[in-house]
């Protein structure tokens, strides 16, 4: 069942995550926490930049880091009370990148929010090489109705950290462009984000 809390959409309850986490944990032979911190004394993690590094890493199991980046994309979301303004596309940049750090697979995600410009609700909407096939603009406007929200912006991430748009990401824009107009939810920006960097295709005008 997917749930909306603290102003996130979240895919998973933390109940099921931590489940799912702990269950890893244990087919690695790791039963308890201390168990648990002897394997990071063995590995030498000591902060959360040595664990992004070993999860990217070789040594660490697909599933184990999947798991790990969701946790740890969970607790960036976690701040209690937060009330999260944007009112530039800087901000929205620099909030952004925290929130893509460490992602290794390219996703779309749509942010909607409300006639004060608080964030009302996140969506991640495809996982994946994206082509305007798979990102229809129906799903994003279906969600947009389902939250009564006043505006949108999407962003996705190039892992690679080239931010020159394809022309998919292009056509994806000018179709959500369009599409807004009919039904009349403004359509405020579409973000690139990789490695540090953003590219907001409002501040180049591209639509």
């Amino acid at each position: 069942m997917e749930l909306i809390r603290s102003h996130h959409y979240l895919i998973k309850t933390d109940w099921e995550m931590l489940n799912s986490f702990f269950g890893e944990l244990k087919e690695h032979g790791i039963e308890n926490f201390d168990e648990l911190l002897v394997k990071l004394e063995e590995l030498k993690i000591r902060n959360a930049n040595d664990l992004l590094k070993y999860i990217s890493g070789g040594q660490c199991c697909d599933s184990l880091a999947l798991l790990s980046e969701g946790l740890l994309e969970r607790m960036r979301s976690a701040v209690s009370d937060r009330e999260l303004i944007m009112t530039s596309s800087d901000e929205v940049g620099t909030y952004l990148l925290d929130k893509f750090a460490g992602h290794k697979q390219e996703e779309l995600w749509a942010i909607y929010i409300d006639n004060s410009n608080h964030i009302i609700a996140e969506k991640k909407l495809f996982q994946g090489t994206l082509d305007k096939s798979i990102a229809h603009p129906r799903e994003i406007f279906r969600w947009a109705v389902i939250y009564a929200c006043a505006g949108f912006f999407v962003v996705h991430n190039h892992p690679s950290g080239n931010l020159l748009p394809s022309k998919s990401d292009i056509e994806l824009t000018e179709m959500l462009h369009e599409a807004a107009k009919l039904f009349r939810i403004e359509f405020l920006d579409h973000f690139i984000v990789g490695k540090g960097n953003y590219f907001s295709f409002c501040e180049r005008q591209l639509f």
